[in-house]
């Protein structure tokens, strides 16, 4: 490990953090919306790391305004994944006999989102983050001063082994039929394979199998995908007028249909492990 690791990467991944800001202000596209996600859950990844080293104020502060940003990104980004499940009933491909409202009723849900996300958007303070960013990284420096390598190494890992902990104990109670079960799993799985990667380039040593951690991270979310779709189609048939629909009710057995084969087989299938350290 080479002095000053740890501070570079931590701004090596504000910067694209930054620049994936700067990106999606200029065009709130999916990519960019989807890469920019991704950006906070990195930061917020090795930000939780790096702060078992030493806790600081600062961190917890930066990591509450990055999850803010992701939170308030959410609707569009599921928008966007809906758009690509439900894309026959969006743009209305059935005719005026059927699902005439259904496009007219997605379009609203998509410029509430957007405009939710353009908000967001405008309101990140990214002089202020920095700022906050490079205290960090200065007092980051101190602790790769002062400790050993060993030392850190030992830290980082003790971290990572009492995430992989806690997510067993999450797979062991969890039900994947809860959205927000799912969601949280998701969401832990990720920041656990985003730090196994941080420690993989720190030290050159694999200490968990990043690729069942990708598996299981990708299965959930294509089971999450179809529960927002769903919570839309339900959304939308709640109407009396709508309850009826036939190619909304079709769409909505055929994902249920689906979700349902993911849970039974692929999910439950690597859930049922119980994930441990290689080293």
């Amino acid at each position: 490990m080479t002095t000053g690791f740890l501070n570079h990467s931590l701004l090596e991944t504000w910067s694209n953090y930054e620049k994936q800001v700067r990106r999606s202000r200029r065009e709130i596209s999916t990519k960019n919306i989807h890469k920019l996600r991704i950006s906070t859950q990195r930061l917020e990844a090795i930000l939780k790391l790096v702060s078992s080293l030493k806790s600081n104020h600062n961190i917890k502060n930066v990591i509450f305004l990055i999850k803010k940003v992701r939170k308030n990104l959410g609707p569009l980004r599921d928008i966007q994944v809906e758009a690509m499940v439900l894309k026959d009933l969006k743009d209305n491909k059935f005719g005026k006999k059927s699902s005439q409202g259904f496009a007219s009723f997605f379009s609203g849900k998509k410029a509430t989102a957007k405009e939710k996300a353009v908000t967001c958007l405008d309101e990140i303070s990214l002089r202020h983050e920095r700022h906050r960013i490079r205290k960090l990284a200065k007092r980051i420096i101190e602790i790769e001063d002062r400790k050993t390598k060993s030392q850190i190494e030992s830290e980082l890992n003790r971290k990572i082994r009492s995430s992989l902990e806690k997510l067993n104990r999450m797979m062991t109670s969890m039900d994947p039929k809860r959205v927000k079960d799912i969601h949280r799993f998701r969401i832990r799985a990720k920041k656990l394979r985003y730090q196994g990667e941080f420690l993989n380039a720190l030290n050159g040593s694999m200490i968990l199998d990043l690729n069942i951690l990708k598996q299981a991270q990708s299965v959930a979310g294509r089971i999450q995908n179809d529960s927002v779709s769903l919570g839309t189609l339900e959304q939308f048939l709640s109407k009396k007028k709508h309850s009826t629909d036939p190619r909304v009710l079709a769409v909505r057995k055929r994902i249920q249909n689906n979700q349902a084969n993911l849970i039974d087989k692929d999910f439950k299938k690597l859930t049922a492990l119980k994930w441990r350290t290689l080293n």
